[in-house]
């Protein structure tokens, strides 16, 4: 019995690494965003003076890849920078003003993905990797705030082609960027959901549409470059 079952255990894995995915996991995306920033603070630069900063959307350009590797593994990554908006009020003894505003906002991910196709176009999705994120505000009277982050996030998701030319996909997990407590100048650790689709005008361009949740939410359009299946 033993026997038996370490032979069809040896024959499930042979079987599952002779089977390839039929899904490229090389490419180059090119990426307009449209990005939405959840945060408000209260900074007293002196004892008389006040100043409150809502944030709010902006726009910005990114790019990201994906390169296979032998035996399922991928490496990822990803770089965006956005301005957005940010509405700063002052006040002191003498006066209220209001100062429309904007910051930088720079995002980056990289790291390692492992596929596994479950059904002939539908894989199963997981990876690990180091982000990082920074708003840069500047300063209009002596505060700051200017927040930073980088840590390890984890995503679980799928990648679906049910017929040409559509591909369906979406993860969840975490991130070390996604809650913002602006008034604290700290990004913290949270769960965040990407979703979105793609349509191939060939085998190897298409466009896609993208969201992702949390506290620095985002859609992208982007205009994907891929490379086929490589040897491995």
């Amino acid at each position: 019995m033993l026997r038996r079952t370490t032979s069809l255990a040896i024959a499930w894995l042979v079987g599952a690494s002779a089977s390839a995915s039929e899904l490229s996991y090389t490419y180059v995306d090119f990426r307009v965003l449209w990005s939405s920033v959840d945060g408000a603070a209260t900074q007293f630069p002196t004892p008389s003076q006040r100043i409150e900063a809502e944030t709010g959307d902006g726009d910005g350009i990114s790019v990201a890849g994906s390169l296979a590797l032998p035996g399922r593994f991928y490496l990822v990554g990803a770089f965006g920078s956005s301005i957005v908006d940010v509405e700063n009020r002052i006040t002191s003894p003498l006066a209220e003003l209001v100062v429309d505003d904007e910051f930088d906002l720079i995002t980056s991910r990289f790291g390692l993905g492992y596929q596994r196709e479950l059904a002939p176009r539908f894989d199963l999705t997981f990876e690990i990797t180091y982000e990082t994120g920074e708003l840069d505000f500047g300063s209009l009277a002596g505060e700051s705030f200017d927040t930073e982050t980088s840590g390890t996030g984890a995503r679980l998701g799928f990648r679906w082609n049910p017929r040409d030319p559509f591909e369906l996909w979406a993860s969840a997990g975490t991130s070390p960027t996604a809650e913002l407590r602006l008034d604290e100048q700290e990004l913290d650790s949270g769960t965040v959901l990407n979703a979105g689709f793609r349509w191939y005008f060939f085998r190897d361009l298409g466009v896609g549409l993208d969201y992702q949740s949390g506290d620095l939410s985002s859609v992208t359009l982007s205009m994907r470059f891929g490379f086929g299946r490589l040897p491995w």
